[in-house]
C-alpha cells in the first residue's frame, strides 16, 4: 500500500475545557423542561408522507395526506399548531437541515422521497427552559429528535429531545457546549449500550461524542408539573465544538450522510449530493473534493484506486473505525444502514474520516441484520451488507486487511478482554442505574395501564412498556462481551469464517422478527404484538380462529362506515389508522396520526388488493371473512389451530410489501417485504 497507510496521520487532540465535568460513565443528572401548552403543541412533528399513497392532496397536503382544513384544490391553508404543513416542491435542503425540506423524488414519480432509514419527521425548536441540577437557563431551544427512536416512542411523552442553547439566545452555552442531546433509548431497555460504545471508539483513537446519564421531568403549563420522563442518556452533539476540542479547528467541512449506500458516487453536479447533508456551505474545494474522492472509489482502474485512495481517506483511522463497529457488531450504521456516522473533511490533512454515531442498537440488537446469536459471529473479513463499494474494495486489499486486523485484535483485547474498559464498565454502569431503570419500568407500566392495550409505536408493547417487544428478547450483554471476544480471536486465527450478515439472514431468536417460517423484518413487527394484545380475549398469548375471526367481523363493522356492508379503499385506510393508530386515550400530548395518516395509510391500498377478489375496488363481508380464514390457515406453521406472536409477526411481514420509495432506487427490500400476495 505503499505510503498510503503508513503516512503518520494527524491525530485529534482534545482540547480540555469546562464541558469535561458534564459528562461521566456513570455521571446521573436531574434535568427538569418547562414548556408552554402552546409550544408543545408547535413541537409535534409533521410527517411527510410516501409517495403512492392515497389520492394527491387538494390544498397541499402532500401524497396521501389530506388538505389542512379549509384547503381547496391549489390553495394552502392556513397551518394550526401541530398540524401537517404543506410539502414544497422538491428540492434539496438547507444545509445542515437534516430533519426539514423535501429531498429528491423518489422512484415511480414526483413528490418528495423519504431517505432511506428516515420516516419523514419534521421537527420545530420552541422556546423552553431548563434546570439542571440547580442550574436554570431560559429560553433555550427545544426540540423532538430520531428516526425510528422517535418513531418508537412517539405514542407517550418520554420521547428523545435536542437542546439547542444558542438557539434564541446568541451566545448561550451550557457549560461551553452548544448542543445536548437526551436520547430515551427507546430501542435499548438496557439504557447502556450508547455509554459502553462510544468509548470503544475512543479507545481506537477515533474521536466520539462524551455521555452521561439523566432523570428527566416535564411541565407543560396547564397540563402536567414535573411529571416524570425517566431515564436518559446524554450524548454530547458532533459540531464545531466537537471539532475544535479534538483538532484545535472548528474549520473543515462536516457532512452527516442519510440515505447514501456506502458513500455513493452521484455524478459531477453537487446539488445531487443533497443527502450527505453538509453541516454548513462547502467551499468549491471542499465539495469537489468529496466528488472526486467517491467517482475514484466507485469508477477507478484497481491500480488507481489503490495508489490514489489514501490521498483522500485517512486509512488508518479507517482502519480503527471499522474495527470499532465490527467489534461491536454495530449493525445499525456504515456497515449496514445509510446513516449513523458523520464525514470529516480534516482542514489540516485534506482527507476524509468517519466518526460515530447513534450506538442504541450495537452489541447484536440490529435485528434486520441477523439474531443476537448470529451477531456474536459476525464475520471480521465481510462485516457489512449491500452495496459498499469501499469496504469491498479495502477489504479485497491484503495490505489493509492486515492494518485493519492488528487493529481490530488490540482493540479486541483492550475492550472485550478480562480486563478490558467495555468488561470492566459493564457492571458499574449497570449499577449505577438499576433503580431508575426499575422506576422506568414502573411509571411505563401505570401508562400502559391508564391507557390500555394499542397504540402506534411501542406505547402499547415493546421495551419498558409492559407489553411484547417487536424485537425479540434483548440479548444479554455479559454473554455478548464474551461471545464475541471468542469469535474474533477464531476468525483471526483462521479457525472460523465468522458470518456474512445480510437482511434477514437465518432465522432469528425465538419470538424474534420473522419466527416460525423465516417472515424477515417489516409491518408484522410493529403490528404483530399489537393484534395480539388486542384480539386475545382469553390472555393466553395465542389467537384462536375463533378469535381471529372475531377480530375480522368487529373491524368489518366498526370500518363500514356507510353501513353498505362493504368496504372501500378510504375505509380501509381510515379503520387502519383507527385500530393500529394511537387510541382516543392516549397519553395528552403524545403522538396521533393526523387524519388520513397512520398505518393504513402504508398497509391499507395493499389490503384492499389482496382482499378484493372480483376487483370491483370494494371488499365484501364475504372477500373479507375468506382472507382472514386463508391468513390463518397460511400462518399457522405449527398446525396447532393458534396464532402465535411469532406467526402473526411471519404472516403479516409476508402479507405486506413496503411502501413505494422506501429504500434508494434499485435497491432490494428487507426480507419478508414484498409484492402482496394473493
Amino acid at each position: 500500500m505503499g505510503n498510503a497507510i503508513a503516512d503518520e496521520p494527524v491525530k485529534s487532540v482534545r482540547v480540555e475545557d469546562d464541558s469535561n465535568e458534564v459528562f461521566g460513565l456513570t455521571r446521573v443528572w436531574n434535568i427538569h423542561l418547562h414548556v408552554s401548552a402552546e409550544n408543545w403543541k408547535s413541537m409535534q412533528p409533521a410527517q411527510r408522507g410516501f409517495p403512492g399513497f392515497g389520492p394527491p392532496a387538494p390544498g397541499g397536503g402532500g401524497p396521501g395526506f389530506p388538505p389542512a382544513e379549509g384547503g381547496r384544490p391549489g390553495v394552502p391553508a392556513e397551518r394550526k399548531p401541530g398540524s401537517l404543513p404543506p410539502v414544497s416542491p422538491a428540492g434539496p435542503p438547507a444545509p445542515g437541515d437534516a430533519a426539514r425540506g423535501p429531498f429528491p423524488a423518489g422512484p415511480g414519480g414526483p413528490g418528495p422521497a423519504l431517505r432511506p432509514g428516515s420516516f419523514g419527521f419534521e421537527f420545530e425548536y420552541v422556546r423552553a427552559d431548563v434546570e439542571w441540577d440547580g442550574e436554570t437557563l431560559k429560553d433555550i431551544g427545544l426540540r423532538f429528535k430520531g428516526n425510528g427512536s422517535y418513531m418508537m416512542s412517539s405514542s407517550g411523552r418520554k420521547r428523545p429531545f435536542k437542546m439547542d442553547f444558542n438557539h434564541f439566545v446568541d451566545g448561550q452555552k451550557f457549560h461551553g457546549l452548544q448542543q445536548i442531546n437526551l436520547h430515551s433509548d427507546a430501542m435499548d431497555p438496557t439504557h447502556v449500550r450508547q455509554v459502553l460504545s462510544y468509548p470503544v471508539f475512543a479507545a481506537a483513537g477515533i474521536p466520539s461524542p462524551r455521555t452521561a446519564f439523566a432523570e428527566v421531568t416535564l411541565t407543560i403549563d396547564g397540563e402536567c408539573d414535573h411529571e416524570l420522563l425517566g431515564l436518559y442518556t446524554v450524548v454530547e452533539e458532533v459540531d464545531k465544538g466537537f471539532l475544535k476540542r479534538h483538532f484545535q479547528t472548528s474549520k473543515g467541512l462536516l457532512l452527516k450522510p442519510e440515505g447514501t449506500q456506502g458513500l455513493e458516487y452521484k455524478g459531477e453536479d453537487w446539488s445531487a449530493y443533497a443527502w450527505y447533508e453538509p453541516k454548513s456551505k462547502p467551499k468549491a474545494s471542499q465539495s469537489r473534493r468529496l466528488i472526486d474522492g467517491l467517482r475514484l472509489i466507485h469508477q477507478g482502474e484497481e491500480a488507481q484506486f489503490r495508489d490514489e485512495i489514501g490521498s483522500y481517506l485517512d486509512l488508518d483511522e479507517f482502519a480503527r473505525f471499522l474495527a470499532a463497529n465490527a467489534l461491536l457488531a454495530n449493525m445499525d450504521s456504515f456497515l449496514t444502514h445509510v446513516h449513523n456516522y458523520y464525514l470529516y473533511l480534516s482542514p489540516t490533512t485534506n482527507k476524509f474520516m468517519l466518526l460515530p454515531w447513534d450506538m442504541d442498537l450495537s452489541m447484536g440488537t440490529f435485528f434486520m441484520a441477523g439474531s443476537a446469536e448470529q451477531l456474536q459471529e459476525l464475520s471480521i473479513s465481510h462485516p457489512h451488507q449491500g452495496d459498499n463499494k469501499l469496504l469491498d474494495r479495502l477489504l479485497a486489499w491484503e495490505e489493509f486487511q492486515q492494518i485493519y486486523r492488528k487493529h481490530l485484535r488490540e482493540l479486541t483485547e483492550s475492550c472485550f478482554g478480562e480486563q478490558g474498559i467495555t468488561t470492566q464498565s459493564l457492571p458499574l454502569v449497570q449499577g449505577a442505574i438499576q433503580d431508575l431503570i426499575a422506576r422506568d419500568v414502573k411509571q411505563a407500566e401505570a401508562v400502559r395501564a391508564a391507557r390500555g392495550p394499542g397504540g402506534f409505536g411501542p406505547g402499547g408493547f415493546g421495551p419498558g412498556f409492559g407489553g411484547p417487544s417487536p424485537f425479540g428478547a434483548p440479548p444479554s450483554l455479559e454473554t455478548f462481551l464474551v461471545k464475541r471476544r471468542e469469535s474474533i480471536l477464531a476468525q483471526l486465527a483462521g479457525t472460523s469464517k465468522g458470518r456474512v450478515p445480510n437482511m434477514g439472514f437465518g432465522p432469528p431468536q425465538s419470538g424474534g422478527p420473522g419466527g416460525p417460517g423465516g417472515g424477515g423484518f417489516g409491518p408484522g413487527n410493529f403490528h404483530g404484538p399489537q393484534i395480539l394484545l388486542a384480539a386475545d380475549g382469553d390472555q393466553d398469548k395465542k389467537l384462536s380462529l375463533n378469535e381471529f375471526r372475531k377480530l375480522c367481523l368487529s373491524w368489518l363493522a366498526e370500518w363500514d362506515k356507510d353501513e353498505n356492508q362493504t368496504l372501500s379503499r378510504e375505509e380501509i385506510v381510515t379503520g387502519l389508522n383507527d385500530s393500529l393508530g394511537a387510541p382516543p386515550n392516549a397519553v395528552p400530548g403524545g403522538f396521533k396520526p393526523a387524519a388520513g395518516f397512520g398505518p393504513g395509510t402504508f398497509l391499507g391500498p395493499s389490503l384492499l388488493k389482496l382482499a378484493d377478489q372480483d376487483t370491483n375496488g370494494e371488499v365484501a363481508e364475504k372477500e373479507w371473512t375468506e382472507l382472514f380464514d386463508a391468513w390463518f390457515k397460511r400462518w399457522d406453521k405449527n398446525a396447532d389451530g393458534s396464532l402465535d406472536q411469532a406467526e402473526l409477526i411471519a404472516g403479516l411481514n409476508q402479507a405486506f410489501g413496503p411502501p413505494p420509495g422506501f429504500g434508494p432506487p434499485g435497491s432490494s427490500p428487507p426480507a419478508g417485504f414484498g409484492p402482496p400476495r394473493p
